[in-house]
């Protein structure tokens, strides 16, 4: 039998297809009344109204979930405004949204390259250029200059330039930091490392875990992006759903079994489209899109 997250999705798919009737709804009440059933459910049901797109079709959508929230008491919902005006780097200096790249020449003659989807604030100063990657993805290019340190925030870490070119990626519970070029210095809390060219560094958002050691990766690779292409090497689903969502503007919810199946792939970004079914027919995963953009991913 597939977990309770898995059966939550599948129960969130179900009621939001036009055929769902009062025998359906009643069903979802029976299987509901299991404790970590309900659990799942409060779950799921919280992930979909945080991340659901602010559209015409997904305010229809909404209507189903509250039939499905009345069957079991009425469960309240959020707002997707309120996520809207709470997404990170909502206010930021530099943005891009899905399918948009945007290569930025900075003040001091540094140059970033924005990744679809992503944010970026940046605060020169006299002593230090501050910059924060709020969301999303960017490669940095950095102009040498001594008396001004060239940092990064990023996922609770800094990262300060060492006469460097590097990238930076956030996804949903890590950050990785790729360097193409000299050092960076990767700051945690007291933990510091420093990752030399040719070096990929994870750090975890949350900041647990044992400390993480710069690990020998191919440069080209992991920015290919750049090129129009993303390639994954063993990169868990979750992370993989994150990046193709962010550069196809899709929302994408995941079971916690299909967000930990590793991905060996790689996508063109000009034909994003067909990916998700792509990933359906090769990994044990069970792949349905929902009107607004939503794809729901659990394992088979």
């Amino acid at each position: 039998m597939s977990a309770p997250d898995d059966q939550a999705l599948e129960w969130l798919v179900r009621l939001n297809d036009d055929r769902a009737d009062d025998k359906l709804r009643a069903e979802f009440a029976r299987w509901h009344q299991r404790p970590e059933n309900a659990a799942a459910w409060a779950e799921a049901q919280a992930f979909w109204n945080r991340l659901a797109p602010v559209t015409a079709e997904m305010r229809r959508q909404r209507q189903v979930s509250r039939r499905a929230a009345m069957a079991v008491g009425g469960a309240a919902l959020l707002t997707p405004l309120g996520f809207w005006l709470t997404r990170p780097g909502r206010f930021a200096d530099y943005r891009t949204t899905a399918g948009e790249t945007r290569r930025l020449q900075l003040d001091d003659g540094s140059r970033v390259d924005l990744a679809a989807g992503s944010a970026l604030s940046v605060d020169f100063g006299r002593a230090r250029r501050d910059l924060t990657l709020h969301r999303g993805e960017a490669f940095f290019q950095v102009a040498p200059d001594a008396a001004r340190p060239f940092i990064v925030s990023a996922g609770g870490a800094e990262f300060t330039a060492l006469g460097t070119a590097f990238n930076l990626r956030l996804v949903t519970d890590r950050i990785s930091l790729t360097v193409t070029e000299h050092r960076v210095l990767a700051r945690r809390d007291r933990d510091e490392t420093t990752v030399d060219e040719g070096q990929m560094l994870d750090l975890g958002q949350d900041g647990r875990g044992p400390r993480p050691r710069p690990q020998a990766v191919d440069p080209e690779l992991a920015t290919a992006w750049r090129h129009d292409r993303l390639i994954f090497a063993a990169a868990p689903l979750g992370e993989v759903m994150d990046v193709l969502g962010r550069n196809a503007g899709w929302t994408v919810m995941l079971s916690r079994a299909a967000a930990r199946i590793p991905v060996t792939a790689m996508f063109s970004l000009s034909r994003l489209e067909e990916a998700p079914e792509t990933i359906a027919r090769t990994l044990p995963v069970q792949l349905s899109r929902l009107p607004g953009g939503v794809i729901v991913i659990r394992a088979r």
